[in-house]
């Protein structure tokens, strides 16, 4: 018995060292899960304050406690980091003379990475030679509307369908540097406003300081990061051609979706090498951005401690506060990207004359495309056009050349394309399988030669 109770006692004490010893085993404070809903709904988040330097006064409007701070201060840092310094001249048309100030440039694919702002398919230039591996954010945009557009269906030897639409652009005269849009009424935006306040101020009322405070700094973060994010200008630029420049009629794509551009070299260049950039004023800016970022990724961490240490009542404030934000910022974002995207696309290309075509196979497509885009008797050179043809149809075989010389003396001198029997009939081709393919090649000509017709007689073959 003696034994007994001395091991029970040596156990007892055991346990309470090992209580005593344990950090923070005394302390009231409780992490649980409610402060991870603050990290959610980061992507809408950030597309909300993207878009406050495209919106006119919308920067003015983000005060308010909002979920993805931390989503927000990580991309907002790269944003920051990307900023780049450039000399902005301006000319002074009265004394003919011209200044340079320092702008700041960033990348505004860092904050729209997920909404199209990636780099578009590969554009081959028909007069100018011209190759571009990735084209800009505008040749994507135009290949999805492109995409959506109604077609006519062309009949012939069918093997792998190719979608190819012509779009013909005109320069717009109203392209202007800095590109802002109207919106509807914001007037929406004091909801989550009006809620952040109040559950901030009834927390404080009931003294839960520790929801309070973090409704605060969630106002506070994101109502700074708004205001400086939205101080600064979206603007378009591209290259600008020198006198004298060819057509800058090329192909956009390289599979089953081809699209032909027919315009002058600027617009054409607005298209494949235009970027967007934001641009603040002074590096000032861009620090601040910094440290509106720092400050977000602080307030994430800090609702993971403090929050649920707060009481029920003000766990279920500081939620309330977050779910009307979220889904304002929900709602705003998924209207928005829409009317952004189409409206920088008519800023920069008006409304672009598209006409859709489906050929049976992908040499009618190709020989319909330098249908279209061949002047005869301006740069109608043969050489030219099977250079063309040899990146669209790389074979080389006998056949094929044969073919491809056909057709570039063809198109020479005329737009029209009309075979003779000694065309197919090549005496240098003694395999019957060769003559076949040669006169299957040929028919597909004639396929390409319906489309061209048809997109001639709708008074689509002419380009402003």
């Amino acid at each position: 018995m003696l034994a007994n109770g001395s091991l029970e006692t040596v156990q007892f004490q055991a346990r309470s060292l090992a209580n005593d010893s344990l950090p923070l085993a005394n302390s009231d404070f409780v992490l649980n899960s409610t402060a991870v809903a603050g990290l959610l709904g980061g992507e809408d988040a950030m597309s909300t304050v993207a878009l406050t330097q495209i919106y006119d006064d919308r920067r003015w409007l983000g005060w308010y406690n909002s979920p993805g701070s931390y989503v927000m201060g990580k991309h907002f840092r790269r944003l920051a980091r990307s900023a780049k310094v450039d000399v902005v001249y301006k000319s002074d048309s009265a004394t003919g003379t011209s200044s340079g100030s320092e702008m700041v440039h960033v990348d505004p694919g860092v904050l729209f990475e997920h909404e199209g702002w990636s780099g578009g398919p590969a554009f081959k230039g028909i007069y100018s030679g011209s190759s571009i591996q990735t084209t800009g954010p505008l040749a994507s945009w135009l290949m999805k509307k492109a995409a959506k557009t109604d077609f006519q269906k062309i009949k012939g030897r069918t093997t792998q369908p190719v979608n190819v639409t012509i779009a013909q652009l005109v320069q717009v005269e109203s392209l202007r540097e800095q590109m802002t849009f109207h919106h509807y009424s914001p007037y929406l935006a004091f909801a989550p406003i009006f809620v952040s306040l109040l559950t901030c101020s009834v927390c404080g009322g009931y003294r839960q300081w520790y929801a309070f405070s973090m409704i605060l700094v969630g106002i506070l973060s994101r109502g700074f990061a708004c205001f400086f994010i939205g101080s600064g200008n979206l603007g378009f630029d591209h290259p600008k051609p020198a006198d004298g420049s060819p057509p800058g009629d090329g192909i956009l794509g390289s599979d089953q979706d081809l699209v032909l551009l027919k315009g002058n070299e600027s617009v054409v260049n607005a298209v494949t090498r235009g970027k967007f950039f934001f641009r603040f004023r002074s590096k000032y800016t861009c620090h601040m951005v910094e440290g509106c970022s720092i400050l977000l990724i602080v307030q994430a961490i800090a609702q993971l401690i403090f929050v649920p240490q707060s009481q029920l009542f003000g766990q279920l404030m500081f939620v309330i506060s977050l779910a009307a934000s979220w889904a304002y910022n929900l709602w705003l974002s998924s209207r928005d990207k829409g009317d952004v995207k189409d409206g920088i696309f008519t800023q920069v290309l008006g409304e672009p004359c598209l006409t859709k075509f489906v050929l049976p196979n992908r040499v009618s497509a190709v020989v319909f495309l330098l249908l279209v885009s061949n002047k005869p008797g301006d740069s109608g050179n043969p050489r030219r056009l099977k250079k063309i043809m040899d990146l669209f149809l790389p074979s080389d075989s006998e056949v094929w050349g044969i073919w491809k010389e056909t057709i570039a003396g063809k198109l020479k001198d005329t737009h029209a394309l009309q075979f003779r029997d000694s065309d197919c009939n090549r005496e240098e081709l003694a395999v019957e399988d060769d003559l076949k393919l040669l006169k299957a090649l040929f028919g597909d000509a004639k396929d390409a030669m319906k489309a061209y017709s048809i997109f001639t007689a709708n008074g689509s073959g002419t380009v402003p």
